[in-house]
Formats: structure tokens, C-alpha cells, sequence
């Protein structure tokens, strides 16, 4: 492949980023970000690399959104003198939407921002993969705090991206940065923008809200993401035909119309007889280390009635494969539960006296880390991985349908 970068291509659209949410393989959102409003923004693309002449570009697609970050009140920090006071507004933070449709699955497409002062450095990316192609897909989650740990990881994701053309994209199970302030969420933005390669190639980002991502109802995640799941952040993310991930959010009522949705989108998984059903949200059912979220009540037992694959949580800052369970018990026919959250986060010691943590079906510890799923045509390979490059555990899930 050829080398996507624009020879003297001004670097003014920062951390530009490839969003996946209902649609992957026809679909997706480019987001980009700036010290202002970079005026006259638009999105040129096409599937093959305009590096060199005059760059003529055979698809255009305009900037629906744009503007200054809306950050949340600055958090106390627990240790803080009785004499705190909340630090000024931070500096301007801009974002810029561009959504692109009609894509071909599995297809490489080349993209740059223009703007008034000329047209930026050149991209790349892929589309969803096709059903039934073997691909992997990282899971991460809690990058918030120790920056430097995300920094780390994410310049190793970019080397595995380089090395394996197999990695799709990347899941994040929530909490970008401590709090909704635009200092902090543009470090972890930063941050994400070292798993670019060096010749340009992005690792498209499908978003969970997380619990740090909401303070002051601030819309930080929603405007650093595109609206994925619109005002209520959570959706249906069906990565291929055989492929669904129901991202949910566990920062609102689980019950309502949240639960509604959830039922609504099985039912409609198993209509379409969809082979892997896979639930991803913040803070955890069956948690290595907190009180169980109210998911528990609301969402297990469609999980269970429904006979879904797996759960991907994040929040309790430890690594957690549970048990399979089935109405609260092990069961040779029941769901993993994978977690917690070790993308950045400072990591806690689960709790091993919880049953579902117990056994040769089970694994608990802690350590930064990532997690890697290979979905294969019928089994999905789970790993562990260590910012050390270790693969500290690791399991294999065969198709139910």
C-alpha cells in the first residue's frame, strides 16, 4: 500500500478519528478537532490514495456539526485543601462532523479535511468487514487518569494495527477522561490518536458512555463522537449481518424506555437471526469489584431469555472473566461476563470470594490491559493482554445459533 500522507499537508484538523455505531460496513463518522472553527470544513474521500497532483477527490461529504466542546464543573479532588476552588474554564477545544453513507463492506477508503488554508494530511481506513470474514476487535475500557498508561497502549495498538490487517476497530467500554472538562478529554483524545499508524491508518472507535463521561450534563461524549446513540447514548451496533453489539448506558435508568429498546433490538436480532448477540455497557452485573448495577434486574433476564453471547463491561478497574452463568448460577449454558476496565485506569484487586469469579471456568486479577476478540465463523477467541504484550488469560466461545 502506498504511503497515505500528503507531502507539506498541514496537520490543522487534529485527532482525526473514524466513529462506528448503527451501521459500520455502509456507515460511519469522521470526526475531527481544532483550536477554532477551521472554516470552510469538508470531508473528501475516496477508494484509492490522492497523495500527490491535485488531489481530486471523487466523494465530498459536509460538516453537519461543529463547535466548542461543553465541558462539566472541574471535579474536587478527594485530597484537596478546604480552600479549593474550581480552575477556569480551559482552553478552546472545537469539533467538526462529518458523516460518510454508502460505503462497501471491507472496502480501504482515503480521506483528508479541507478547509480555507488548503487540504490536510491523508487517512485511511476500512469499512466493517464482510459476513462471515475472520477479523478481531479490541476492547477496552477506563483510559481516565493515568494518561500516560493510555498513551502506552494505544502507541502498542497502533503496532499491532501496522502488523496484523486483521484488527477492525476498537470498543470502548466508557470513562474517557475523569471529568467533562476539555483539558482532560483532549489528552485522552490525544492519546487515541496514537493508535494512527504512521502511514495514516485509523482504528475506527465504537463508543460506550461511561459514568465520568457525564458529569454536568455536560455532551462532551456525544460531541467527541458524533451523537452515536443520539440523546439517550445508547444503540445497536450491527458490525456485520451475523455481528450485533447492544451498547448500553448505564448512567440512566435501566428500566423505561431503555429497557424497551433492549427487548425491541433481541427481538429483532433473533428475527434476523443474527449468530452473535453481544451487550457492552459501563458498570457491570456481575462486577469483580462494586455492587452489581441495576442491569442486573432489568437487562439479565433478557440477556438470558434471549440467549445472547457475551457481556463486555467496564467501571470496576480489574480484569474479570466470570462463570457462565444462568439464572444466577453456574451453568455449562450460560453467558461470560468479561471486564472491567484497564485502559488507563488505576487498577483495583477484584474480590475473590464472589462465586461467579471461582473455578477453572473463571479468571480474576488486575494490570493495564486490553482485551482481544477474534470472531471467527463459529467461535469468538478471547485474550487478555497486558500493556507488557502478555496474554495473562485467555478462552474460546462456540456459537449458539
Amino acid at each position: 500500500m502506498a504511503t497515505a500522507i500528503a507531502i507539506n499537508a498541514a496537520d490543522f484538523a487534529q485527532n482525526v478519528r473514524v466513529v462506528w455505531s448503527q451501521k459500520p460496513q455502509t456507515e460511519a463518522m469522521v470526526v475531527w478537532d481544532g483550536d477554532e472553527i477551521l472554516d470552510g470544513s469538508v470531508l473528501l474521500y475516496d477508494t484509492v490514495p490522492r497523495v500527490s497532483g491535485h488531489r481530486d477527490y471523487a466523494f465530498r461529504a459536509s460538516v453537519t456539526g461543529m463547535g466548542l466542546y461543553q465541558e462539566g464543573p472541574a471535579k474536587k479532588p478527594k485530597d484537596a485543601e478546604d480552600d479549593w476552588a474550581p480552575p477556569a474554564p480551559s482552553t478552546g477545544f472545537f469539533y467538526h462532523h462529518a458523516p460518510i453513507k454508502n460505503l462497501t463492506p471491507d472496502t480501504v477508503y482515503y480521506l483528508a479535511v479541507q478547509t480555507a488554508d488548503g487540504i490536510g494530511r491523508e487517512y485511511h481506513f476500512k469499512s466493517a468487514p464482510k459476513d462471515g470474514q475472520t477479523f478481531k476487535l479490541i476492547y477496552g475500557g477506563d483510559s481516565r487518569t493515568h494518561v500516560d498508561v493510555a498513551r502506552q497502549i494505544n502507541e502498542q495498538i497502533s503496532q499491532m494495527v501496522e502488523s496484523d490487517p486483521s484488527i477492525a476497530g476498537l470498543l470502548h467500554g466508557g470513562d474517557y477522561a475523569v471529568t467533562t472538562r476539555r483539558d482532560l478529554w483532549k489528552q485522552w483524545l490525544e492519546a487515541y490518536n496514537l493508535t494512527t499508524t504512521e502511514d495514516g491508518k485509523l482504528l475506527p472507535i465504537i463508543p460506550v458512555i461511561g459514568n465520568h463521561d457525564v458529569p454536568g450534563n455536560s455532551p462532551i461524549f456525544r460531541q467527541a463522537y458524533g451523537y452515536p446513540g443520539g440523546l439517550k447514548d445508547y444503540y445497536s451496533c450491527r458490525l456485520t449481518p451475523s455481528i450485533a453489539i447492544i451498547c448500553l448506558n448505564t448512567e440512566i435508568s435501566a428500566e423505561g424506555d431503555q429497557r424497551i429498546f433492549l427487548q425491541k433490538a433481541l427481538t429483532q436480532l433473533k428475527t434476523d437471526q443474527v449468530k452473535w448477540q453481544i451487550a457492552a455497557f459501563h458498570k457491570p452485573v456481575y462486577p469483580g469489584v462494586k455492587k452489581p448495577s441495576a442491569g442486573r434486574v432489568s437487562w439479565v433476564p433478557l440477556f438470558e431469555e434471549y440467549n445472547i453471547d457475551l457481556v463486555l463491561e467496564s467501571d470496576g478497574h480489574c480484569i474479570k472473566r466470570t462463570v457462565p452463568i444462568r439464572g444466577d448460577i453456574e451453568a455449562d449454558d450460560g453467558i461470560v461476563y468479561l471486564g472491567e476496565g484497564g485502559y488507563g485506569a488505576p487498577q483495583r484487586n477484584p474480590k475473590l470470594d464472589r462465586w461467579y469469579l471461582q473455578g477453572d471456568n473463571a479468571f480474576a486479577g488486575k494490570g493495564d490491559h486490553v482485551m482481544i476478540l477474534e470472531f471467527a465463523p463459529d467461535i469468538i477467541h478471547y485474550s487478555a493482554m497486558l500493556n507488557t504484550g502478555e496474554i495473562i488469560d485467555s478462552a474460546s466461545f462456540k456459537a449458539r445459533r
